[in-house]
């Protein structure tokens, strides 16, 4: 068969493995195929929202692996045009040269990238076109080089940047080791050019109030929310996780004064990135980790649907799903209402599905652990169990008995989690006589819980039964009425 034959049978093959694939999400973006991680490059651009992801391809004679940042774009949020990769691995570099994490910088009149390549130090490129095409690299690159001893203190590591005046800064690294300044804590560097970088210090100053010494701020994302500013980033210990602060900046510091964590252990939720639109909304996605491999599925990680970052009246955060989603609903489906007593567990009826959008609310009534099951059989021999614990004040999701597929493997970053310990569990206080409004999103593999638009829960789970769909309700220690019922299947966003 001639080389070209090779490719489309290869190509149709890859295809229907996808579409086969029951765990596959329909309305969540993710590459055709292969493993991808973190988000990069989220900028509006010439009535377009535009991301990048790093993902490694195989290329080449000697069929290794290269580093790229593969570059999307859409305009409704939901439908996504590939374009030619961001950045590929530079061929003139050594061997193993490879692009890391960063950003497309804030202000900027040109689009302009800050990244890191770990073997040579922050480079910078440049782009002209109408549609971020073609991006060129400076002259000077690296900008900051590894191999350095000027800031001793500082980790070159994945960077952020702004234009302030005419002043451009960067955050570089994930560690500033000046002693007093343990824990998650970058660095600033400033420049007038672009080119020559200065060092200025340590950003901010994390409390062991908030986190551990162990954390770092890497894929940092710094931008002014509402009244304050905003510092989202990826921690790596621990567990890989996204956490931000809000707080105030003035003379070139960051004081945080709030600290959110947006994933918890359990979660695979990292990686974040963030971009203000036209509307002037702060849109959010975040990477989406696997518990399988990428060499038995073909495909590896999701991407967050886009979330709406709002500053509340007393500068918190507000987490609600981007307004665009509800294009995608149809065939709505209601509930009447419905009262459980202490120790009653129903099937709702007319709610089973692994593709869909459901909202309702809770009234808890003095309830001490209510919620509800996803992705059940009707035996339950698979589920997934997300319930309030009033005296905990923390959401519980238990995946332990979500699959039989005991071969998954949940890692968060270098922790995998040991069978027994399939739990996320998320503090959060509900006030006295105050409802839960739930707002769940299903897609095969992945459940999103928007919860009083507040908080975000992100779960990965991998019901292998064709009939693990139902949704089961439950309640224990007193009495929940279920309100508002409504639920709409979701059209599908992606191809294969």
């Amino acid at each position: 068969m001639h080389t070209y034959d090779n490719f489309l049978m290869e190509s149709y093959q890859v295809r229907e493995r996808m579409v086969a694939d029951e765990l596959r999400p329909k309305y969540h973006f993710l590459p055709p195929q292969g493993r991808w991680n973190d988000i990069n490059g989220a900028v509006f651009f010439n009535g377009r929202y535009h991301l990048g992801y790093l993902q490694k391809i195989r290329n080449g004679p000697d069929e290794r692996d290269f580093s790229s940042w593969q570059h999307i774009s859409s305009r409704d949020l939901l439908h996504w045009t590939y374009h030619t990769a961001y950045l590929d691995e530079p061929l003139e570099g050594k061997k193993g040269d490879y692009f890391n994490s960063g950003d497309i910088m804030d202000g900027m009149e040109i689009p302009t990238i800050i990244t890191n390549m770990p073997r040579r130090g922050i480079c910078i490129y440049q782009c002209h076109d109408a549609d971020l095409s073609h991006w060129t690299p400076l002259a000077e690159n690296p900008v900051i080089p590894i191999d350095t001893d000027e800031f001793p203190e500082c980790v070159i590591f994945d960077p952020s940047g702004w234009k302030e005046g005419d002043t451009y800064y960067a955050l570089i690294g994930n560690k500033n080791h000046r002693p007093g300044y343990e824990g998650d804590s970058t660095s600033l560097f400033k420049s007038k050019d672009l080119k020559q970088w200065s060092y200025i210090g340590p950003f901010y100053k994390s409390s062991r109030r908030w986190t551990a010494a162990v954390e770092d701020c890497a894929c940092s994302d710094f931008f002014r929310f509402g009244e304050k500013w905003m510092l989202l980033m990826h921690t790596h210990h621990p567990f890989n996780k996204c956490q931000y602060y809000i707080g105030h900046y003035e003379n070139e510091t960051f004081y945080p004064e709030i600290n959110g964590q947006l994933s918890h252990r359990g979660s695979i939720l990292s990686g974040p990135e963030t971009l203000i639109d036209d509307k002037g909304r702060r849109l959010f996605w975040g990477w989406i980790g696997d518990a399988r491999d990428a060499d038995t599925s073909g495909w590896q990680s999701i991407m967050t649907l886009p979330w709406h970052l709002k500053p509340t009246s007393d500068n918190r955060l507000n987490i609600e799903p981007a307004s665009e989603l509800q294009s995608l609903r149809y065939n709505p489906f209601q509930v009447g209402d419905l009262f459980l007593e202490a120790g009653q567990e129903i099937t709702v009826d007319g709610l089973a599905s692994d593709c869909m959008e459901l909202k309702l609310t809770i009234e808890p009534h003095s309830a001490q652990r209510f919620g509800l099951k996803l992705f059940c059989s009707p035996d339950l021999e698979e589920e997934t169990v997300i319930h309030y614990d009033a005296e905990q004040q923390a959401f519980v999701v238990d995946f332990e008995n979500a699959s039989t597929d005991k071969t998954l493997s949940y890692r968060c970053g270098r922790e995998v989690l040991e069978s027994g310990g399939f739990k996320q569990i998320v503090p959060f206080a509900l006030g006295d006589d105050q409802a839960l409004e739930l707002d769940i999103f299903v897609d095969r593999s992945v459940i999103e819980i928007f919860v009083n638009a507040e908080v975000c829960i992100v779960q990965r789970v991998y019901p292998m039964r064709p009939d693990s769909k139902e949704v089961r309700l439950f309640c224990e220690g007193g009495r929940i009425a279920v309100r508002n019922i409504v639920k709409w299947e979701m059209d599908a966003t992606n191809p294969w």
